[in-house]
């Protein structure tokens, strides 16, 4: 065994799951329901016979109710079920109360575990190997283990719990085995401590690395827990079809069934390594290799917030006019809004990335995506639109597909910048030039002779003409190919702004030691610093590689160019339709020949950003 397969066993992992949570939600919300069967249904609506269900209580599931099952045939198996209907707004299932619920639970995830990833909205990874670490010496009585089971013995839970007891009897305190029964100490009281603060129940797995973890949850529910070992790996595998398995439930699952000819998890084993390899690829076939043996390498990553937010729309039967599609994007434009001001009202971060996918009828599945600038119903629906536009060509108000499901998102979070960044100012000033445009079009500017005791810090164009020296030979404009498509089945596709030119400055002699620029507040540099300075991801505009803790800094710097390209487009609007020529600047004659960044004649971001 490799010394990385080693270390993989040394873990100790967990997957808390929670049960039938759209239900626990509801159950919490009208008391009345619990211990009751209870279908939770999409929509109230009853043309043909109603939506489907989707969330099954345990006691519906015991009277044979299922997942998808339409209000006619649930009431037909049992006209006791409760039917209780989705929050709706927008005409769609409205979600917040049920985020609400998952970030209570989170939250205490988060608070026992060395290192937390949320894979779900109910669900969630967390590493304890460092905590049991500090347990090991523990005597562990069979009251602890009330209720675990471990995954690959027959009988009760009591006989299961018995014969564990009497193994562990036989081992050492640095035994894995000891350490996972632990593990699942510890993990029964989290879910004992979400019980009590928030009245729902959560299953767990407890295992040596993710995979198995996963897979181990799904044994015993509701409101229990299963260890998994190394040594009972084949015994769980004979119980579980191999497109269970994370990653074997799409494309590369279906094509394995057909080519291997397999069913069960336990049927993997029998491929070796190099076969594995020459029909799926060098990473690929080790990768399965592995996880055939249980042997799952990837790490718990630290992510308690969601990579992306996304709001879609099922047509089941198809749209194609463009009106309607428009409507349609404006409400999810404007329920994506309202998810990314929470984004950034309660977790301090901005999306970067957004993105358009779509299920066409001759089509098929489609994605398109863009950068996005702002946090703006209408940028939003604009950028949608610019999305669909690139797929689908529209005559006499008709698209030239018919679109089944539209979904749009925003991803690639960044940490937000202070208030007192660069886009907050060019915004505020930009909307001062608005409202002086509409008092008076031709007014001029008059120069004044500029103070020679003024320093930089008292001039906030010298700023920005600093900010940009700094930057302009750094950070190329974005390009027609600088956004990565991501890894997804459906087909890719990058929309990209029109490239731009760093604004040049002259004459700027004087250097400027701190950066004034710094977007960062002094607690987000602390804990991007703890996180690793050198870590660098790449930019969605111009896909350059950044240092995370000058990201901020940087999309800024896209941010100021984007709204110089806007503020030149208007200028150039005004001289077009001016009666008369502005007076042009007098000129003033220099007596000192070091010019001073205070010599700078402009008096406004809009005429610092004019084109001579």
């Amino acid at each position: 065994m490799s010394q990385e397969c080693v270390k993989d066993q040394e873990r100790i992992v967990a997957l808390v799951d929670m049960d039938c949570f759209y239900v626990q939600v509801f159950v919490r919300q009208q008391p009345e329901l619990r211990g009751k069967p209870v279908a939770v249904l999409q929509y109230n609506d009853y043309t043909d016979g109603g939506s489907g269900a989707i969330a099954v209580s345990y006691e519906a599931r015991a009277l044979g109710v299922k997942r998808g099952m339409m209000k006619k045939d649930i009431l037909a198996i049992s006209p006791d079920v409760s039917l209780v209907v989705m929050p709706n707004n927008r005409k769609k299932a409205d979600l917040s109360m049920f985020r609400s619920a998952s970030s209570e639970v989170m939250a205490i995830f988060a608070k026992h575990a060395t290192v937390f990833e949320r894979a779900s909205i109910d669900e969630a990874f967390i590493d304890i190997t460092e905590n049991v670490k500090k347990m090991v010496g523990l005597p562990i009585s069979k009251d602890k283990l009330s209720r675990t089971y471990i995954a690959g013995f027959e009988g009760s839970r009591e006989d299961q719990i018995a014969r564990w007891s009497d193994h562990l009897a036989g081992v050492s305190h640095h035994s894995h085995d000891y350490k996972l029964t632990l593990g699942a100490v510890y993990v029964d009281m989290i879910r004992s401590q979400v019980l009590s603060e928030t009245q729902f129940t959560c299953s767990a797995g407890i295992g040596f690395n993710k995979i198995v973890a996963k897979l181990a949850a799904g044994t015993h529910k509701p409101n229990a827990q299963t260890i998994i070992t190394p040594d009972n790996i084949p015994a769980l595998y004979q119980t579980i079809n191999f497109t269970k398995i994370r990653n074997f439930g799409g494309k590369l699952g279906k094509a394995m069934q057909e080519e291997l000819q397999i069913e069960w998890a336990s049927e993997l084993v029998k491929f070796s390594q190099g076969d594995l390899i020459t029909r799926y690829g060098d990473k690929t076939g080790q990768w399965i290799y592995n996880i055939a043996r249980g042997v799952d390498l990837e790490p718990v990553k630290h992510r308690s917030l969601v990579k992306h937010s996304a709001c879609s729309k099922n047509f089941p039967q198809g749209i194609k006019l463009v009106s309607k599609l428009e409507k349609w994007v404006h409400d999810l434009s404007e329920e994506l809004e309202e998810r990314l001001s929470f984004e950034l009202s309660d977790n301090k971060r901005i999306p970067t990335q957004f993105s358009t996918h779509m299920r066409l009828k001759e089509g098929g599945s489609t994605s398109v995506q863009m950068p996005l600038l702002k946090i703006d119903v209408d940028h939003i629906a604009a950028s949608a639109l610019k999305c669909i536009n690139r797929k689908l060509t529209a005559s006499e108000g008709r698209y030239s597909d018919v679109v089944y499901l539209l979904s749009i998102s925003a991803g690639k979070f960044v940490p937000a910048p202070d208030k007192n960044n660069i886009f907050t100012m060019l915004k505020k000033r930009e909307s001062e030039k608005s409202a002086e445009n509409s008092s008076a079009t031709n007014e001029t500017l008059e120069e004044k002779e500029p103070d020679e005791s003024s320093t930089i810090d008292q001039h906030p164009k010298q700023k920005l003409s600093g900010f940009f020296e700094k930057l302009k030979n750094d950070i190329p404009g974005p390009s027609s190919d600088n956004v990565a498509a991501s890894d997804v089945g459906a087909e890719q596709e990058t929309v990209s702004e029109s490239p731009v030119t760093a604004v040049p400055v002259t004459n700027l002699k004087q250097e400027i030691k701190v950066n004034p620029w710094n977007t960062l507040s002094d607690d987000d540099q602390k804990i991007m610093l703890q996180s690793g300075a050198g870590t660098k991801s790449r930019c969605p505009v111009c896909s350059k590689s950044v240092l995370e803790s000058k990201m901020s800094e940087h999309l800024d710097f896209h941010t100021a160019l984007t709204l110089q390209r806007q503020i030149e487009a208007e200028l150039k609007r005004e001289e077009s339709v001016s009666e008369s020529p502005k007076r042009k600047l007098p000129q003033t004659k220099r007596t000192n020949k070091k010019q001073k960044v205070s010599d700078v004649p402009t008096k406004s971001i809009a005429s610092f950003f004019k084109k001579a």
